[in-house]
């Protein structure tokens, strides 16, 4: 049986996460705006010119998933 003090430890640790990650967010958009230059970006085989933007934002969405598969491997 769940009691109000379990209730209240979910509670802040979802309100932790939820700080973290809007912290994150906003450095993640200041860091975006900071380098809006274009960029070249070397693959292995060719190459291609984009906004660094669009570099940081693939990077960012990567390494979101990857995290997140990581956790779903641990459960």
């Amino acid at each position: 049986m769940s009691t109000p003090q379990d209730s209240r430890k979910r509670d802040n640790t979802h309100v932790a996460r939820l700080v973290v990650f809007v912290a994150a967010v906003i450095l993640l958009v200041w860091f975006v705006i900071g380098n809006a230059h274009s960029v070249k970006v070397e693959f292995w085989v060719t190459s291609a010119q984009t906004s660094l933007i669009a570099v940081i934002l693939v990077s960012a969405a990567l390494g979101a998933l990857i995290s997140l598969l990581m956790v779903r491997r641990k459960r």
